[in-house]
């Protein structure tokens, strides 16, 4: 029998507490992916009913977070892209077509990827803590190749001697430490021997980048992150300092000018810009005149097809792309601005062809020397999709947001998406929530709200230090990101994770610095300090639920009145909400954590409910009667039904954008 819209809301709550702080168990790992971009189905029945009537159909803004590329000497129209999150990429025509290049991967998250410089079938790439895999047939299939040492690493650059392909070397660390490791291989990769560990510092401290002289194969440049420039004349048995007239020691990135015997390139992550040295690293320069002020510079890259005076490119993170064509004495923005780039090659034979990776926004290509870009990302939307919710005052519509590219209005079903950013200072949205019929964004240190035309910012408390890693684990685990966007100044306010109203006061959820309440700009911690909230909402009548989480793990819900905060017993509730619901749970879903458990109810359908965990999602059509499972190959983190139809769910994925499913 169909209700009255607000009792629905209020069991709509009801029904999210119950799953949520009922849900104390371990959390079942990923099955492994097999590198495709659509999941597969995999259903499972409780009772009899099919839900899912059809595959998953991607949609959404294309775009996503890729590290890195790598080009076939063979064929310059072939060329390899690492994306963070679902693999190895590879287009055979300049990018128009890409296809996914990941069978045999066991970690999909890709930092880094290197070419064979004479063999097309052999291509390396480089994991987040998954170590090196190799590929003989032109990345068809992939097999791990980290020789028994670098299994667990993090790869952060693969350098192949160009006159002895059999001679590489690697630079590393394990996630969780900052001890870095310089390896060498002498036999293609299948054996690696450990050459300097960060421990040799006067802080423990990693390496980004390993560059090999090409005119003499004995000179080894290195980059420690935060210790400067270092060079070895030996193969890399020995390294020194080569710091003179360097006042920034982030280094990031070196780039060897082969026309110009002992002409390098150095660049750091502090702001000071770019150096130059003509004597092989024995004194520097700073040579940053024309790049902004505060730079970040990920990668300097040397045209390796120029003439005799190269022209070297500057790959900043939130600044676009700069080129010098005066051995950097001045620098010249070539567009992409507002862009992170992450990498950048030009194909041999083509040199107005130039490619960028970019955090968020997928692969840019100009034909122009830079003057013109343009996405070539096909229909790839491999983004990470971090909210869906109802659209207040808009009942044809849903809300939906992509970390790096902002809040969307979600139309027909999730084919069309608009972008509704004005107002925003950053477009790195965490997450979406309603409150009273408001529509929040969430970001990284921010909360603004939504009037119908703009974003409004609120201001937000200090945290302190406890609250402040708390929160960067929270952000990390919103958006799959690689560590350079951490790698700037915390943010020092709290990091809000959930919003509700509750006699006219705000109560806002925040990842590590507890429940805080908010009159006006009078901000008060009422409870649950250091503890992450993984949701906050209030009941008509009932005050305000919180389900929190501690720092070891254990979950438990709360009650949060004007007068107290209690918690609340976890098995007389599930009996009351099932008492007012009439809702049954799949026991699968009884047995999860709370954290990262997202939920969904139609609109057009009082009774369809979906429940996303990891990498699952039940659906039921008859408020909890009967449910089924259905499995994707990616982190479910946002549900929402389309508001006209209660056939069509959309499901947003942490790692690869958002699909559309039909339900029956």
């Amino acid at each position: 029998m169909r209700r009255n819209w607000q009792i629905f809301r209020s069991l709509e709550t009801l029904v999210a507490l119950a799953i949520l702080v009922s849900l104390f168990g371990a959390v079942p790992a990923p099955k492994a992916v097999s590198g495709q971009s659509i999941p597969t189905a995999e259903i499972r029945y409780y009772y009899f009913p099919l839900i899912f009537a059809s595959k998953p159909v991607p949609v959404g803004p294309v775009g996503g977070t890729f590290t890195s590329f790598a080009i076939d000497p063979g064929q310059n129209d072939n060329i390899y892209a690492g994306h963070f999150g679902t693999g190895v990429y590879k287009t055979f025509d300049q990018g128009a077509t890409w296809y996914s290049k990941s069978a045999g991967l066991g970690n999909l998250t890709i930092q880094s990827l290197a070419t064979h410089p004479t063999d097309s079938n052999i291509v390396f790439a480089g994991t987040y803590s998954g170590g090196i895999y190799r590929s003989t047939n032109g990345g068809e299939n992939w097999h791990a190749y980290s020789g028994g040492v670098l299994n667990n690493h993090i790869i952060y650059d693969i350098e192949i001697d160009p006159n002895n392909p059999q001679r590489m070397f690697a630079v590393s660390r394990i996630s969780g430490s900052l001890r870095g490791y310089l390896s060498r291989s002498l036999n293609g990769g299948q054996n690696w021997t450990v050459l300097l560990t960060g421990d040799s510092f006067s802080s423990l401290d990693y390496f980004y980048d390993v560059d090999i002289d090409p005119a003499n194969g004995n000179v080894i440049y290195l980059t420690a992150h935060e210790h400067g420039f270092y060079k070895s004349t030996n193969g890399g048995v020995n390294f020194s300092t080569i710091n003179a007239g360097v006042s920034d020691l982030s280094a990031r990135s070196f780039a060897i000018d082969s026309a110009h015997p002992g002409l390098v390139y150095g660049v750091v992550w502090h702001g000071s810009g770019g150096y130059r040295t003509w004597d092989s690293g024995a004194s520097w320069l700073n040579r940053s005149v024309g790049l902004p002020a505060d730079a970040r510079i990920l990668k300097v890259y040397a045209d390796p097809f120029g003439s005799k005076q190269k022209r070297v490119f500057a790959c900043t993170y939130g600044y676009g792309m700069y080129s010098s064509d005066n051995f950097a004495d001045n620098w010249s923005t070539r567009g992409l601005s507002g862009q992170r780039i992450y990498d950048f090659i030009i194909a041999d034979g083509n040199p107005q062809r130039w490619y960028a990776a970019t955090e968020n926004n997928g692969i840019f290509r100009s034909n122009s020397y830079g003057s013109n870009w343009n996405t070539i990302m096909s229909d790839l939307s491999l983004t990470a999709v971090t909210g869906l919710t109802d659209m207040p005052g808009d009942p044809e519509a849903l809300a939906g947001s992509i970390y790096g590219q902002g809040v969307f209005r979600i139309s027909g079903g999730g084919e069309n998406w608009e972008a509704m950013n004005e107002g925003l200072n950053s477009l790195d949205v965490l997450s979406l929530t309603v409150a009273d019929e408001r529509l929040y964004a969430i970001g990284r240190g921010w909360l603004s709200l939504w009037d119908g035309a703009r974003w409004n910012d609120l201001s937000l408390p200090e945290a302190d230090a406890e609250g402040v890693e708390a929160a960067e684990n929270w952000v990390r685990g919103r958006a799959l990101l690689p560590d350079e966007a951490f790698w700037m100044e915390p943010v020092g306010r709290v990091q809000p994770s959930s919003v509700a109203w509750q006699n006219g006061a705000l109560v806002v959820g925040t990842a590590g610095s507890g429940l805080w309440e908010v009159r006006g700009e009078q901000w008060q911690q009422v409870g649950l300090q250091n503890q992450t909230i993984e949701r906050v909402f209030s009941l008509p009548g009932l005050g305000t639920m919180v389900i929190a989480c501690g720092e070891e793990g254990a979950c438990g819900g709360y009650h949060l009145t004007a007068e107290s905060l209690n918690r609340l017993e976890v098995p007389a509730l599930e009996a009351y909400v099932a008492d007012l619901a009439a809702i049954a749970l799949p026991e699968e879903v009884k047995n999860l954590d709370p954290r990262g458990m997202t939920i969904a109810r139609s609109r057009a359908e009082n009774c369809a409910w979906a429940v996303g965990n990891q990498n699952m999602v039940w659906v039921s059509k008859d408020c909890g009667q009967i449910w089924t499972a259905h499995s994707f190959e990616w982190t479910v983190q946002a549900l929402a039904f389309d508001p006209l139809d209660a056939g069509v769910l959309l499901v947003g994925t942490r790692e690869a954008g958002a699909y559309q499913v039909n339900v029956l």
